[in-house]
């Protein structure tokens, strides 16, 4: 080929498109990482809402990046960070909770997801416990954790556990007006081995309205030793 020839042929390649730039053959480009958070909670009555205290356990492995994550961390908007693909914490208080995870791949690159928690506060419970205690004994007095109304007929249970083994256990029940029993209150339990409960259940009538003190007195022996008691109870009656 003459050289005025394949000049002109070499000046026609420079100018159709696409002709001047190079093509790159290598690795693929980094893309940055996709973060995704599950959350355990077989406690939960919902999807994300359950009652304190509330055990989670909060997992990341579902996050993808294309060349691996290298970091997963965790922050909970009560202020405590956690590091890890999968962590366990426990929500101890009620009230909403945001919980963040930002995973990190080998570039340095992140992604952030985010969730919320409802943890709610626990009912009351069902029963009240008033509690006296010596060395000899433990005397608990057990009757509904609610205001009592005029006219109803509750069932108390007065428990007792020895601490050391009891040659006796003496108590007696003093009802308050607002209450009346047509049992006799006084108690009286022999040889009460350590570490063993008795209970005694009573039936009481709500009489009055106001607030008064349901009152227990007792005794109890081992050996040469004795011990008494003393509990009292305020009851509220709308």
């Amino acid at each position: 080929m003459k050289p005025w020839k394949f000049g002109m042929f070499a000046l026609i390649l420079a100018l159709l498109p696409g002709c001047t730039q190079p093509i790159q053959i290598g690795e693929k480009p980094d893309r940055p990482p996709v973060a995704a958070i599950s959350l355990e909670c077989s406690a939960c009555q919902g999807e994300r809402s359950g009652v304190a205290p509330l055990a989670l356990t909060l997992d990341a492995s579902s996050s993808t990046d294309d060349y691996g994550i290298v970091l997963a961390h965790w922050k909970v908007s009560d202020g405590r960070e956690f590091t890890g693909l999968q962590v366990e914490l426990t929500l101890e208080k009620p009230g909403q909770y945001t919980i963040q995870l930002t995973i990190y791949d080998k570039a340095g690159q992140t992604a952030t997801a985010r969730t919320e928690i409802t943890v709610l506060a626990p009912p009351p419970a069902e029963f009240r416990v008033e509690r006296a205690e010596s060395e000899l004994v433990i005397v608990e007095r057990v009757l509904p954790n609610r205001p009592l109304q005029v006219g109803e007929t509750i069932q108390i249970t007065l428990r007792v556990t020895a601490q050391h083994d009891l040659e006796y256990v003496y108590w007696r029940e003093i009802l308050p007006y607002a209450l009346s029993s047509y049992e006799d209150l006084e108690f009286m339990l022999l040889r009460l081995p350590a570490g063993s409960s008795h209970e005694w259940v009573y039936t009481v009538t709500v009489e009055q309205s106001g607030s008064s003190k349901l009152e227990g007195r007792g005794q109890a022996a081992y050996l040469a030793h004795s011990t008494e008691l003393t509990l009292s109870t305020v009851l509220e009656v709308p």
